[in-house]
């Protein structure tokens, strides 16, 4: 027996990661491409080739640009068809993989475009899907970094995944302001201000501990006997 709930957050997270792959080639280049992928329930994780750490700006564009996608409800459709007829037809296969003469494709249909049909993302892919993006519901990026020479990692959460971290987050956030008896729009502010603070207090701190020396060391040396 299928467990529906546990099959519907994979589908939300393989999904995912063809909007993730889509929006690595727009905002780095055609050359970040797929090197390795997990989809499980709780999480995905994406290998994508690329030289060099991705910036802050860089990893938020991403993010953005793949939420923004969930948001476009657009469809996603799944056909079987000649694997020539696929290359043809400009779909995306990974590097290396073995495929058969018939394939299954995976086109996510582009609803900003005027063009009926165009391709927001072509990929061959045998896995399972959602019929339509907005039910990803939400996509975060939860780290990114290096596992091999020139490939890096992005690991994500969607869906119920998503929820829970968001509200893990800002439950800490809201305890961090009530720590700092500041509102939640406060706090960088609030976190600068006292970091500042300690910075004066330490510098303070070692200016009195060399006067203390100094007076240390004038009195011993005045009770020195000549």
């Amino acid at each position: 027996e299928v467990d529906a709930s546990r099959r519907h957050d994979i589908m939300r997270n393989h999904t995912a990661t063809h909007l993730l792959h889509k929006a690595l080639h727009t905002v780095l280049s055609d050359q970040a491409k797929q090197a390795g992928s997990l989809v499980a329930p709780t999480h995905l994780r994406f290998d994508f080739n690329h030289p060099e750490a991705m910036t802050p700006e860089q990893i938020e564009r991403v993010e953005k640009m793949v939420n923004e996608a969930i948001a476009a409800d657009m469809p996603v459709h799944k056909e079987t068809k000649s694997l020539d007829e696929a290359k043809k037809e400009g779909a995306m296969a990974l590097f290396g993989e073995k495929y058969g003469e018939t394939v299954r494709t995976i086109s996510i249909l582009d609803s900003n475009v005027s063009d009926v049909g165009a391709k927001y993302s072509y990929e061959l892919c045998g896995g399972t899907h959602l019929e339509r993006t907005s039910d990803i519901g939400a996509f975060l990026i939860v780290s990114e970094g290096s596992v091999a020479a020139n490939v890096r990692r992005i690991e994500a959460v969607t869906g119920r995944g998503a929820y829970d971290l968001i509200a893990k987050r800002f439950k800490t956030l809201k305890q961090t302001a009530g720590a700092l008896k500041a509102s939640l729009e406060e706090v960088p502010a609030k976190a600068e201000s006292l970091q500042d603070e300690i910075s004066d207090l330490k510098k303070e701190l070692a200016n009195l501990r060399a006067q203390q020396a100094l007076s240390t060391f004038n009195l011993q040396l005045s009770n020195i006997q000549t």
